[in-house]
Parts: structure tokens; C-alpha cells; sequence
């Protein structure tokens, strides 16, 4: 079934970066408990999100060669929206990113709302961060699937053993990368980079309003006007604005 999703990348450089993941024992236990957790959440008559062809997206969407910033977040959206009497996962692949037609997170519109407070890039009215990956942006997940209306249900699968792996090679690549880790399930990710003089790495609490109620706080952390104050200094351009979208 992964490996079957990951051939969608067949043709592009990252096949050749994910391939030593993929090939390995972790990645085989993996494929099998997606499976599992396939099978089970239909015996409750739930879904799994995102959707098979999504589950590497982030890699599809952000070109290896241009990638400058790594954005990683917990797990993807577990929840459902309408759109036209229809109804679509939330989840699409990359971090934070919600489909056109989707209400905007919490999580989303507080991003939306350090982005303005802190470099006075205006507020979008879609959470489609598509444009962010476009230009370089990473957009990864902690772990990359999760049961319907079941947050975190598949810390269990195995994920963690491919996500840390993609931290550790990426940050090896010899040029400047920015790493934004947002929320503690992130943060522990950073154990897993190896120390590099040319990358910037930034933690911040999680977006979620949740929470917000005590400090250290997401808002006000100035974790985007760092990232930009950086990626300014080394020459490479990066457009937040996704309001022309």
C-alpha cells in the first residue's frame, strides 16, 4: 500500500532520497500497520486521512532541489468538511494545509495571524498552503496519517521511524534550510538533526488555541520573520502572501 503511494514520486529526485527509508525493516513494519489501521477504522466505519494518494504529497508538491524550509507539524487533520452537499477529509498531505473549500483551522488562521503581526503579510480567506510548497516550503507531518475523528490515533504505526529519517538526511543537505518545528510532538523531532552550521532551526509553541491560555505563546514568537530575516540574508525568495491564490 506505501509503497504503492510512493511511487507517485517515481520520476522525481526525492525517489532517490527516500528510497534507503523505504527499503529498510521500519518502513516494511510500517506498511504493514497502515494496512491494519486500514482495515480496522473500516470495521468502525471510519476513514483514514488523508487519502492513500495524498499521503506523500508534501514530497510531490515541494521540489527537492528548490526546498529551503521545512515546516513540520503533529499529525494530519482528523475531521470532515461539506462543500456543494458533499463531503471531503480536511486532511490533504501537507502540514497545517486545508483544501480551498474548507473552513480554515484554528491552528491556520493563528499562522495566518503571527504572519501579519509580524512581517504585515495580509490574511488569506483559504487555508490552502499549496502556494508555500510551491515556492520550497516542506510541508511534513510527524506522522502522515490518522483515523477520522481519532487525533494522533496512529503514533503506533510507525511513522516516526520515517519521518525522523527524512529530518536526519535532510539535514544533511549542504545548504541553507530553515527547520520550524512547531508543538512539543515536533520539537522532539529536532534530536534528530545532525548539527549543521548552515541551517537555521526555530521551535515555537504549537498554533493550536489550545495552546495559547499560558506562555511560552505561539503568537508574538516571531518565528516567521525569523525564518524570512534568514532565507532574505542567503538570497533565497519566499512570497507568505497567498492572498492572490
Amino acid at each position: 500500500m506505501l509503497f504503492y503511494a510512493l511511487a507517485r514520486l517515481a520520476k522525481s529526485p526525492w525517489n532517490a532520497f527516500l528510497q534507503p527509508l523505504a527499503q529498510n525493516a521500519a518502513f516494511a513494519n510500517l506498511n504493514e500497520n497502515y494496512k491494519q489501521a486500514l482495515t480496522q477504522a473500516q470495521q468502525r466505519h471510519k476513514l483514514v486521512f488523508p487519502f492513500p494518494h495524498a499521503l506523500f504529497k508534501a514530497f510531490e508538491a515541494t521540489s527537492l532541489e528548490t526546498l529551503h524550509t521545512v515546516l513540520l507539524g503533529q499529525d494530519p487533520y482528523h475531521g470532515i468538511f461539506k462543500y456543494h452537499q458533499c463531503t471531503y477529509p480536511l486532511a490533504m498531505g501537507l502540514s497545517f494545509s486545508v483544501p480551498d473549500h474548507a473552513p480554515i483551522p484554528k491552528s491556520l488562521q493563528n499562522i495566518y495571524q503571527e504572519l501579519y503581526q509580524s512581517l504585515g503579510i495580509p490574511k488569506p480567506t483559504h487555508g490552502n498552503l499549496e502556494g508555500w510548497a510551491k515556492q520550497g516550503v516542506l510541508l511534513l507531518n510527524a506522522l502522515l496519517s490518522v483515523e477520522q475523528e481519532r487525533p494522533k490515533s496512529h503514533a503506533h504505526l510507525g511513522w516516526e521511524h520515517f519521518t525522523d529519517g527524512v529530518l536526519t538526511q535532510l539535514s544533511q543537505l549542504e545548504r541553507p534550510l530553515v527547520f520550524i518545528f512547531l508543538g512539543k510532538v515536533a520539537q522532539e523531532k529536532r534530536k534528530y538533526l545532525v548539527e549543521n552550521p548552515q541551517h537555521l532551526i526555530l521551535c515555537a509553541p504549537h498554533p493550536s488555541p489550545l495552546a495559547q491560555h499560558r506562555p511560552p505563546f505561539f503568537l508574538g514568537s516571531g518565528v516567521f520573520a525569523k525564518a524570512q530575516a534568514f532565507l532574505q540574508e542567503h538570497g533565497i525568495p519566499m512570497q507568505w502572501d497567498l492572498t492572490s491564490k
